[in-house]
């Protein structure tokens, strides 16, 4: 048995097997000839002596580490872990590993975790951005360092970025409803710094003016907007149900994303009201449990491992080319029993 050292070489694995750095080197990384039998047994004394690659020699010999940094808003939320999966699954196939960090959704926390990352000697970094400031994607950008937001435009910075068209979601979502009779909708919508939740309300009132105009029929639209996660979705929908008490007035509810909806039927459900007899709800994002949730959820459906995958590829080309991708992924919206047609008095 070779005696085992903390941190094995190169040359403490030629000192070992009998063979010389340069015949070690080139079974180790597969890159040159070596005899079947003498890769084999460098391969067995490197196990033995617990040998893994120096990646930071050979970081400072390339210039690239494979390292990558994600940084995102929310690692609970189902949503960005399937967007992780993705990037994920694109990292393998390139050789690369992701360092990930996670903001909860604050600027300052974002910025830190950029730093850090770089700190890392990160290739590139991939991020859901906050969006309450964008100072730190900024400075990225004229400091010319790779990187990809996912889920966000910014106007007049020429970013990569990649997104699902969130203005087509809302006027599908929109014009779904009212065309199956609903009169008079409710947005419950994330803040409007956000850029996804600024073109959805956009989608939806473009969806609206193209009805009105051509059936001369005015539609109720309500817009609340609150801060992100199942609780604050809650309580800004309580309170908002609160202050119109008996004058609530809306048959459909459509929601910023799917966990918002999830806080509204369980709200709606506690104050005895009929999903989708009394109310419709429709979700954006299509997370794992919106089919299996009671009713099941029609939702927006994005790619989410698609939105990973693609994030992946597009920092990899700016890595190597320094081009810029800019993505918009399709949606589609998925039908469910969280909604009801209300033409003619239909189900």
């Amino acid at each position: 048995m070779v005696k085992r050292k903390k941190f094995a070489t190169i040359k403490d694995v030629a000192d070992a097997s009998g063979f010389s750095i340069n015949t070690v080197s080139r079974a180790l990384s597969g890159r040159g000839y070596v005899k079947k039998e003498t890769k084999e047994k460098i391969l067995r004394v490197a196990a033995e002596l617990g040998y893994t690659r120096d990646c930071t020699a050979s970081a400072l010999r390339t210039r690239k580490t494979h390292l990558i940094g994600v940084v995102v808003v929310d690692n609970t939320n189902p949503f960005y872990a399937e967007v992780i999966k993705g990037i994920e699954l694109e990292a393998r196939n390139y050789g690369y590993t992701i360092l990930l960090v996670n903001t909860d959704r604050n600027y300052e926390n974002e910025e830190k975790a950029i730093n850090t990352l770089l700190q890392r000697r990160v290739d590139g970094l991939i991020i859901t951005a906050v969006q309450t400031r964008i100072d730190d994607i900024l400075r990225l950008v004229h400091q010319g360092i790779p990187n990809v937001v996912i889920g966000a435009r910014f106007e007049n910075i020429p970013t990569n970025y990649v997104c699902s068209d969130d203005e087509r979601g809302g006027y599908i979502a929109m014009k779904y409803l009212l065309d199956t009779g609903h009169k008079n909708v409710l947005f419950l919508n994330a803040q409007k710094y956000k850029y996804a939740a600024r073109v959805r309300e956009q989608g939806m009132r473009k969806a609206l003016n193209e009805y009105e105009l051509t059936l001369e029929n005015k539609v109720e639209f309500g817009v609340i907007y609150s801060n992100e996660g199942f609780e604050n979705a809650y309580e800004t929908f309580q309170m908002f149900l609160q202050k119109t008490k008996k004058d609530f007035k809306y048959d459909a509810i459509i929601c910023y994303n799917d966990i918002f909806a999830y806080a509204v039927i369980k709200l709606l459900k506690e104050h005895g009201l009929k999903i989708p007899e009394e109310l419709s709800v429709v979700g954006f994002d299509d997370i794992s449990f919106s089919s299996i949730i009671e009713p099941p959820l029609t939702t927006v459906a994005t790619d989410k491992i698609r939105l990973g995958r693609e994030a992946f590829k597009s920092l990899i080309k700016n890595i190597e080319t320094g081009s810029i991708s800019q993505i918009i992924l399709p949606v589609e919206l998925i039908i469910r029993n969280s909604t009801k047609n209300r033409s003619n008095g239909n189900p």
